[in-house]
């Protein structure tokens, strides 16, 4: 372990600088902060994801190993720090980082009423009973821009990504018209399919394409169900969004079985995130695009 080095003339050190001194030890240095870059600790990938979209990079991600095998881009930057777990991060570590400002998804992990105690919390909602995902998304940007002074950068950033939205609609155009179903596998037989109130959902209908699945979904847009579910809808393209079912499911007469499937209507997505905010919802406009060929 480090020695500590701090001279202290009457070789005695308060509980505070026995608490500052800890912290140098275990924690990464930041760099110092400058106005316009505001030490920022994100407890949602959402907010993580719009951040790095709008220019500022976050000082602390709740799960960031885990972000860059889900979320993948925008990459969080080496140095990152981990928070631990969203829904319940490490507090102690937050509390030690001074940030001077925590983001958080309203109605999810900590109350705000707690990280305020910490530091400035804004706690944003995303995916809550309003159902829009995409729409919150674009408020909270801007809310993200008034607070950081980069109203600027989050305007030019949305027109731009409207702009792609239009273009992306326009090559859907070409598209044959079958709805879409849209799915992730949580075991051999269990899928998430994604609807109503879920982010993919916004985008579908924003450039133009219909979503196959009308069945009920919770307020994060997604219901859980076996396969059977999936032949019900024997005219929908199938898109899996990876990881996919292991290689000898595929063989397997069940899948097989399914229209989609026989009918060579099946295309695989890399990894995006299905809870996101803006950033995930072009990523999975730009993805599809491709994925279905319809550049």
């Amino acid at each position: 372990m480090p020695r500590l080095t701090h001279h202290i003339n009457d070789h005695r050190l308060t509980r505070r600088q026995f608490a500052a001194a800890l912290a140098s030890i275990f924690l990464p240095v930041p760099a110092t902060a400058e106005p316009e870059n505001p030490r920022i600790a994100v407890l949602d990938w959402g907010w993580a994801e719009s951040l790095l979209a709008v220019e500022l990079r976050p000082l602390a991600v709740a799960e960031a190993p885990l972000y860059r095998d889900r979320v993948v881009v925008p990459a969080l930057p080496e140095g990152t720090i981990d928070l631990g777990l969203r829904s319940w991060p490490n507090m102690e570590l937050l509390r030690a980082l001074k940030p001077d400002l925590i983001l958080s998804q309203a109605g999810y992990g900590v109350s705000p009423e707690r990280l305020i105690e910490i530091a400035p919390t804004l706690a944003l909602p995303l995916y809550s009973g309003a159902r829009q995902p995409l729409q919150a998304a674009e408020n909270a940007l801007k809310e993200i821009a008034a607070r950081t002074g980069r109203d600027e950068i989050v305007k030019r950033y949305l027109d731009n990504s409207s702009s792609r939205l239009d273009a992306i609609a326009r090559d859907a155009r070409n598209y044959d018209g079958r709805p879409l179903l849209i799915i992730k596998f949580t075991d051999d037989r269990l899928v998430d399919v994604y609807g109503a109130g879920g982010l993919f959902d916004d985008v579908l209908k924003r450039i133009g394409i219909a979503n196959a699945w009308d069945g009920p979904t919770n307020n994060w847009g997604f219901a859980t169900t076996g396969l059977e579910a999936v032949a019900r809808y024997p005219e929908a393209r199938l898109i899996i969004i990876e990881p996919g079912p292991p290689g000898s499911f595929l063989q397997s007469a069940l899948w097989q079985a399914l229209p989609a499937v026989r009918h060579g209507r099946v295309s695989m997505i890399p990894p995006t995130w299905v809870f996101g905010a803006f950033p995930s919802a072009m990523r999975f406009a730009e993805i599809l695009r491709r994925g279905l060929g319809i550049a």
